[in-house]
């Protein structure tokens, strides 16, 4: 019997009727089992057939003109031309999909592309490429049973919906309205680049017509936004572009020299770990009189053992204002905002301010000038820059050292390490969760719960307040700010024996 290559690729149900009446005629070079997740367990299904593979298979009667019958499903690879039925047949949810597909490379080009969408992406292709069914809208993919859609946000849902409302169905779509809704796609993801613009500005400034940053800027759409939102287009080509290490420490000297010498000036972000460029400007502040730490939230009780009454006693309870006399808000702030370095605020609280500076002059006597300073940016003349000013206390100085100098994946890791050893780390602490209030033993500096009997508790800071002793109380040793990334990570070599 002669033996024929093919290229195919086949799902294979678990059937042992059907396994016994393929198995003979297949010679697999290649092949792995599929599964499907069903609730907590994964449920084997069948092997999936990779190509190529060898197929036995009797001598096919020809036609009269003398060539062989097609085989649906199958190219013949031994004939230049025949029969053929391309493997990558259209699926019933092809142009979502490719809507998907182009929403992901959209995203994946961008200079700050986000990987929680790309992500987010990926599995949403993975999920939907799965269904043996077309969806036909986006109410239809909400009814869907969950576990058919595991793994598609509110974002992908949000998606679907513009597509659905522009095409009508999956199948009315075609290569013009996918032209329209990449474009449509493009525009919102450069409205997105503006401060203060999400998705649901984005897409309302679409649906108005605005589609460019030079459309944005007229009238009728500037209406249409916040203040700060606002801020953000006034200055969007200013903060577009990098900082670079020699503008970041210009502005922190420049702040030094204004503010009292009582304050420390720490330059963190991408700048602390060697990079030449930076989005923006992280400050980390502190001052020997900002004593205040905000506390965590307890935790879920459910996570907490169950511990008896006791007698109420009043402790010191933790708050995030940063005190009732914030040293950001009450002397900072209005101090750099005379000296006109303050531009502009996004956003302002008692221990974090984010808004937009004015960079020093080239003429070191014209920064002198407060006045000078003042008018430039009332004039909207000179460089600015994106800016953060966080206010630390001492005793968080190693934990925000950590999380304000990153990078993500760096702290992400970290805090898992964390909460798999009972410990929660934030940029304000290492703290450890005590479920029995010992009043005698207790330290000043705890919190309180706010539940009586189940989960009462209170809220320990780990004394470390150097990025040294945080890393030690994770079981690792210190690592260099320059090689704070997941690479690092990944070659174990800054980890200790403690086990965890």
């Amino acid at each position: 019997m002669p033996c024929r290559a093919y290229e195919v690729r086949l799902k294979v149900p678990f059937d042992v009727g059907l396994a016994g009446d393929l198995l003979p005629f297949l010679h697999l070079s290649a092949f792995s089992p599929f599964y499907r997740e069903r609730d907590s367990g994964a449920r084997f299904l069948g092997l999936l057939v990779l190509i190529p593979l060898q197929l036995k298979v009797p001598e096919v009667p020809t036609t009269k003109a003398g060539s062989q019958n097609p085989r649906p499903g199958f190219r013949d690879l031994n004939e230049k031309k025949g029969w053929a039925y391309s493997a990558e047949s259209k699926g019933p949810n092809d142009a979502i999909l490719n809507m998907l597909k182009s929403n992901k490379e959209d995203e994946e080009k961008q200079p700050n592309k986000n990987v929680y969408k790309i992500r987010a992406f990926t599995s949403a292709i993975r999920v939907i490429d799965a269904l043996d069914r077309p969806l036909r809208s986006a109410t239809e993919a909400k009814s869907t049973d969950a576990s058919q859609l595991k793994g598609i946000g509110p974002g992908i849902f949000r998606r679907l919906q513009d597509f659905f409302e522009t095409s009508g169905s999956a199948e009315e779509l075609d290569s013009k309205i996918l032209d329209q809704l990449k474009q449509e796609r493009a525009a919102r993801l450069v409205l997105e680049q503006v401060p203060g613009i999400g998705p649901v500005k984005a897409r309302e400034l679409v649906a108005a017509g605005c589609t460019t940053l030079e459309q944005l800027r007229t009238p009728q759409y500037m209406d249409m936004l916040t203040s700060i939102q606002r801020t953000g287009v006034t200055y969007f080509h200013h903060i577009e572009e990098r900082v670079t290490r020699e503008e970041a420490e210009v502005v922190a000297q420049k702040i030094r020299e204004v503010i009292s010498p009582k304050y420390e000036v720490i330059i963190g972000g991408s700048y602390r770990r060697g990079a030449t460029t930076s989005s923006d400007i992280d400050l980390i502040i502190l001052h020997p009189d900002h004593v205040h730490v905000p506390f965590p939230s307890p935790p879920d009780p459910a996570l907490v053992l169950p511990t008896p009454k006791k007698s109420k006693s009043k402790s010191r309870k933790g708050n995030g204002n940063g005190g009732p006399s914030s040293l950001l808000q009450a002397d900072l702030i209005p101090v750099l905002e005379k000296r006109g370095i303050l531009a502009s605020t996004l956003s302002s609280g008692e221990l974090k301010w984010q808004g937009i500076a004015l960079l020093p002059s080239a003429d070191a006597a014209v920064w002198g000038e407060r006045q000078r300073q003042i008018d430039a940016i009332e004039n909207g003349d000179g460089v600015y820059r994106r800016m953060d000013l966080n206010l630390v206390a001492q005793k968080s100085r190693g934990a925000a050292l950590l999380s304000l100098t990153g990078d993500t994946d760096f702290i992400r890791d970290l805090r898992i390490r964390a909460k798999k050893i009972g410990l929660h780390l934030s940029e304000f602490g290492l703290w450890r969760w005590n479920a029995e209030e010992r009043d005698s033993d207790r330290d000043p500096q705890s919190s309180s719960s706010e539940d009586e009997g189940e989960g009462r508790g209170f809220w320990e800071l780990v004394r470390a307040e150097t990025e040294e002793e945080v890393l030690a109380e994770l079981g690792m040793d210190y690592i260099e700010p320059t090689k704070r990334n997941y690479a690092s990570l990944m070659k174990g070599g800054s980890t200790k024996g403690r086990k965890r």
